[in-house]
């Protein structure tokens, strides 16, 4: 998708909440930061989208990027035969710490090149804790409706029938009925970098298992998270008890989102264009047992929410460890794919982003180089054997 149609979402938000360039270029810095290398090895980052240059940053680093992977792999998981042609109308999608809805995005991409799921998508609910996502998450919307977004077109949502919701919840925490209603009936689930938020956290597991207990029988869950940690492999296991079998995958790939680089000077980095990602389709299988709907969880730590309309121009109120900072909660979008370690990112901030993004490029290329070189040394050495040797065609050797 072209990075106009996110400006034009940051333009709405600037306008809307009176945001100075100054403040974007703090909030790019941090968010940066705050996703680096050495940030994500220590847990889930604190970042607080209550602020609105924050949610602007944001989009403008990570959006581009994380809808075309999910439309990618969306629709290599949406052609399995198990679960192909398998939705009736009014299909309901839910989008785990989905944010400002970018899942959503990917998704609808991926299915509106299919004639047979246009009409059939009734309701998309995002389940967040930061509901301050709200208003991006609605213009998104808009846009998807209005035939704004590059191959899904107008017709492909009856807006009629259709409905869409951004809940504020913590998914850690013991669910609301609403919350619970919207997970069961779902027919799709996204789980896009939303395990990497809460992993560190206490009761992780025990939430975890709550909510694969609450998928209905025929839902499909999509996956995507950080390649390095072994996510999915942390927790395989619970999936697995809760019914999921795996239907696509795991694919362990570098994703490369070649885009046109734009407002780099406003924001003094670049946006992000390489993800090392993990893919994993699932299927709920039908369970004899009934689950456990209300399912006691341990209380996981987590400060009450402070909710302010702009940030000061002063870096320091965004991470004074001393103070009880609006940031120390885990209002975050979800954790971002591998960025390299920013040691004087505050800087030098533009030049360490070209400098990863040309280094992830240049390491996607040369892989594929290298494949290349070694299908070339195959046919050299097919083309010196003599003729002779094809009686032995059906050797490895010679296929």
């Amino acid at each position: 998708m072209s990075s106009e149609f996110y400006t034009s979402i940051i333009e709405e938000e600037k306008k809307r909440f009176g945001i100075t360039n100054e403040k974007l270029k703090i909030a790019a810095r941090l968010i940066s930061s705050s996703y680096s290398k050495k940030s994500l090895k220590k847990g889930s980052t604190h970042l607080d989208y209550s602020y609105p240059e924050c949610r602007c940053a944001y989009v403008y680093k990570y959006a581009n990027l994380h809808a075309g992977m999910i439309t990618k792999y969306f629709r290599k998981f949406i052609k399995k035969k198990e679960i192909k042609n398998n939705f009736q109308r009014g299909i309901k999608i839910c989008s785990l710490g989905g944010g400002p809805g970018t899942d959503i995005i990917g998704i609808f991409k991926a299915l509106a090149v299919m004639p047979y799921f246009h009409h059939r998508i009734n309701r998309v609910s995002v389940l967040d804790i930061c509901g301050d996502w709200s208003n991006t998450f609605e213009n998104i919307i808009l846009s998807l409706l209005a035939g704004k977004v590059k191959d899904v077109p107008e017709t492909f949502i009856s807006s009629k029938k259709f409905r869409h919701e951004l809940v504020e919840v913590d998914l850690l925490q013991e669910l609301p009925e609403n919350v619970v209603e919207i997970i069961s009936n779902a027919d799709i689930i996204s789980m896009v970098k939303f395990m990497s938020v809460i992993l560190a956290r206490e009761g992780c597991m025990d939430a975890l298992k709550v909510l694969g207990n609450l998928f209905k029988p025929g839902a499909i869950v999509f996956f995507i998270d950080n390649y390095q940690g072994n996510v999915f492999e942390s927790i395989k296991d619970v999936l697995n008890q809760t019914g999921l079998e795996i239907v696509l995958g795991p694919l362990h790939e570098v994703y490369v989102k070649h885009t046109k680089q734009q407002n780099q000077e406003i924001y003094g980095c670049l946006t992000q264009t390489v993800a090392r990602i993990s893919v994993v389709g699932l299927m709920k299988r039908d369970m004899k047992s009934v689950p456990e709907i209300f399912y006691s969880l341990r209380n996981a730590n987590c400060n009450n929410w402070h909710k302010q309309d702009s940030v000061s121009s002063d870096e320091d109120k965004y991470n004074n460890e001393n103070t009880e900072s609006t940031l120390n909660i885990y209002c975050d979008k979800f954790v971002q794919t591998e960025l390299e370690d920013y040691s004087d990112l505050i800087d030098n901030s533009m030049q360490q982003d070209t400098l990863f993004s040309e280094a992830e490029e240049l390491s996607a290329l040369m892989e594929t180089l290298h494949d290349l070189l070694e299908m070339v040394k195959k046919v050299k050495k097919s083309n010196l054997q003599p003729k002779h040797i094809c009686c032995h065609c059906q050797s490895k050797h010679c296929t």
